[in-house]
């Protein structure tokens, strides 16, 4: 069987810029949260298009970084995998929510969460952590402030409102983890919507978190087969969404000519040629 090193990840959540920011080392960093939002298109039954009908608000810590997204990518991943301990199990029927982006497909109709049972040495593996203690401990430590995560939501079209958790998990003393996804996290496993498609094999490679954080955004952007001119100040736009001045957005677009673009460029599957305001980006299929 050949193992499948991609995570699909639903792009209304999980891929708003700012949610795993690269960030500084803080010493209180858990009792701070940031505010991360997101406007969407709705489209309704008879299919007419509502202009940033979607409203997404998420409350994140502050201490969620790159690292965090990796193993949260790394868990997307494994439940795809039709193995023992890796399958992906669904809890029994329940009454389901509606949803703020269209009807479910197929059986997620029916689904509330999807449950990863997974041993914490193979999401660390798949994370491409080593098995020593630290890593256990940024293990806990960063699916706890996932869990911490909440996402609430209006569509004024539809005139309705709510409130989610992102992910929840349970530990056994034999290691094993039980990590329940809200189901439209996991969409792009449950049915057919809107994704990106994230190699981590691509993401191992890179070494500095800004450069995962702009790879994970090419990804969704620039799907296989796709190529664009972008400007310098809309990369760096969804590398760092903290605010900054004219000088330190200068440093950071100075930094991302010489440091990110560059390591990027080093993959098999991307071409990038900088330019004086940008760069053309090219991915290529497999």
């Amino acid at each position: 069987m050949i193992k499948r090193e991609i995570a699909k990840y639903e792009q209304q959540h999980a891929l708003l810029d700012g949610v795993f920011e690269p960030t500084r080392k803080s010493k209180k960093g858990e009792l701070y949260l940031r505010k991360v939002e997101g406007y969407f298109d709705y489209t309704d039954e008879r299919g007419k298009i509502h202009e940033g009908a979607i409203h997404l608000r998420l409350h994140a810590p502050y201490l969620l970084n790159p690292q965090a997204e990796t193993i949260l990518l790394a868990l997307i991943q494994l439940s795809s995998i039709q193995e023992p301990h890796n399958g992906l199990e669904v809890e029994p029927t329940q009454l389901s929510l509606p949803t703020i982006f269209g009807t479910a497909e197929g059986n997620a109709r029916e689904k509330l969460t999807a449950l990863i049972t997974v041993r914490q040495y193979e999401l660390l593996k798949a994370a491409g952590m080593s098995d020593g203690k630290d890593s256990y401990r940024l293990l806990k430590q960063y699916l706890e402030r996932m869990s911490e995560i909440r996402v609430h939501y209006e569509n004024k079209a539809t005139k309705w409102f709510g409130s989610d958790y992102f992910l929840r998990y349970y530990a056994s003393e034999d290691g094993r983890l039980i990590v329940q996804l809200n189901w439209r996290l996991a969409g792009a496993v449950l049915g057919d919507y809107s994704y990106a498609k994230i190699d981590l094999y691509e993401r191992r490679a890179l070494q500095k978190d800004a450069s995962k954080t702009l790879h994970r955004w090419l990804s969704a952007h620039l799907w296989a087969g796709q190529t664009e001119l972008i400007k310098y100040d809309t990369l760096a736009k969804h590398t760092w969404t903290q605010e900054a001045t004219k000088k330190t957005q200068q440093k950071r677009i100075e930094r991302l000519k010489r440091e990110i673009l560059p390591e990027i460029a080093k993959l098999d599957k991307w071409t990038i040629e900088m330019g004086e305001k940008g760069a053309q980006i090219t991915h290529h299929k497999a």
